[in-house]
C-alpha cells in the first residue's frame, strides 16, 4: 500500500507533549499516524520530502515497529497513578462506555438462569467485555467524545510500538456489573469472568503504575422497579443485591464481601434507614470470616442507632447458601433479632 492509500486510512494527529514526534522527539510541529510521519526537522532517511504552501519542507517517513521516540522515559510514557475521579465524571463515562457495549447472548442466559427477567437485566445494564473490538478504539471513541479517562478505574495507557501511550482497558472474556451509589451513579464497574481461575468477579480497577487508578472496594446499592419494603437489606456481593432487590422489592446494599463491611456504612446512612437486614450467606455458620464480618457491620449499625435483623432460611443444598438463590428457589426467608 502507497503513501497516499495509507493517509486515507487513518488521519495524522499532531505531536505533542504527550505524544511527541516519533523521529524528531519534539512536542510540536510534526504529525503522525501508526504508519508514517510528517517531520518537520529530521530529513534523514526520508521517504519523500514534501514543500507545503508555506515554503516549508515536510520529510514523510515510514514508521517502524519498535521505534522508540528520542528522549522520552518510562516514567513521562506512564504516567502516575491518577486521583480517583469524582463520582459524577465517572458516572458520566461509565455511561457512555457500556452505551457502546452490547451484552452477549451467552451472558443474557446466564443472568436469566441466575433469575432476573429481561427488563431488569436491561434496566441494571449488564454488557459484555468486547471479545471482537480492540479496547483502545473504544476508548479513543470515549476520548474524541470529550471524556477523560485519567482517575477513571479500569482504564490505564499502554506502550505503542510506534512510540508514546494510548488509552486501554483490560478485555478478557466477561462481563460487567455497573456499581451504583445512593444517587444511581454507576461509581465503579464490576468483571464476572469467563475463566474463573482467577477469581469469578473481578473489580475494573487497578493498574497504578501505567496511569490507572483504584476504585477500593465499593458498596453497590440496587433498586427494584417499585419498593415495596421499607426496609433496607444487606448481602454480599453485587449481583447477588441487583438479584435479591428484585425478588424482595427492597433496597438492597452489596458488599464486595463480608470483610469489606465499611464502605456500607455510609451508603445506609446516605440512605437514612431506620432498620436493616443482614443477609449474608449461610456459610456464616462455618465460615468464621463471614460470621465476624456479620458482627462487626451489626455492632457499628447499632452505635448509630439503628435497629439489625437478619435473614435465615434452610438451606436445602450448597447451592442456596446465598440469599439471591434461596429466593429464586422460593424457599421462605425469615427475619429475626439480631
Amino acid at each position: 500500500m502507497g503513501a497516499a492509500r495509507l493517509l486515507e486510512h487513518e488521519v495524522f494527529r499532531k505531536a505533542s507533549r504527550r505524544e511527541p514526534c516519533p523521529v524528531c522527539g519534539h512536542p510540536d510541529w510534526c504529525g503522525f499516524n501508526s504508519y508514517l510521519c510528517s517531520c518537520m526537522r529530521v530529513g534523514e532517511g526520508a521517504i519523500k520530502h514534501i514543500t507545503l504552501s508555506n515554503g516549508q519542507v515536510a520529510h514523510l517517513h515510514r514508521l517502524q515497529p519498535g521505534r522508540v521516540i528520542p528522549g522520552q522515559d518510562r516514567e513521562d510514557l506512564f504516567p502516575r497513578e491518577a486521583p480517583l475521579a469524582p463520582a459524577d465524571a465517572r458516572d458520566r463515562v461509565y455511561r457512555h462506555f457500556l452505551r457502546l457495549l452490547d451484552l452477549h447472548p451467552r451472558h443474557k442466559e446466564e443472568l436469566i438462569r441466575r433469575g432476573l427477567s429481561e427488563g431488569e437485566i436491561k434496566r441494571n445494564g449488564y454488557k459484555s467485555i468486547p471479545e471482537q473490538v480492540n479496547p483502545w478504539i473504544i476508548c479513543k471513541k470515549l476520548t474524541r467524545s470529550g471524556l477523560d479517562l485519567a482517575g477513571i478505574p479500569g482504564f490505564y495507557r499502554a506502550e505503542s510500538k510506534y512510540g508514546g501511550s494510548y488509552w486501554t482497558f483490560n478485555s478478557s472474556p466477561g462481563y460487567f456489573i455497573p456499581l451504583r451509589d445512593t444517587k444511581g451513579r454507576i461509581q465503579a464497574l464490576q468483571r464476572r469472568m469467563d475463566d474463573k481461575r482467577n477469581g469469578k468477579y473481578m473489580l475494573f480497577s487497578g493498574h497504578s503504575d501505567r496511569g490507572g487508578c483504584s476504585c477500593g472496594t465499593p458498596a453497590h446499592v440496587a433498586r427494584p422497579g417499585e419498593v415495596k419494603d421499607g426496609r433496607v437489606w444487606i448481602t454480599e456481593g453485587q449481583l447477588k443485591a441487583d438479584i435479591a432487590a428484585a425478588y424482595l422489592s427492597a433496597v438492597v446494599i452489596g458488599a464486595q464481601g463480608a470483610t469489606s463491611w465499611k464502605p456500607v456504612v455510609p451508603e445506609v446512612l446516605e440512605l437514612g434507614a431506620r432498620e436493616i437486614v443482614i443477609a449474608y450467606d449461610r456459610d456464616q455458620e462455618t465460615n468464621k470470616e463471614v460470621a465476624r464480618g456479620k458482627r462487626m457491620l451489626a455492632a457499628e449499625l447499632k452505635k448509630l442507632g439503628i435497629t439489625v435483623r437478619e435473614a435465615i432460611w434452610r438451606a436445602r443444598s450448597k447451592e442456596e447458601k446465598g440469599i439471591d438463590d434461596a429466593l429464586v428457589a422460593g424457599l421462605e426467608i425469615r427475619v429475626v433479632g439480631s
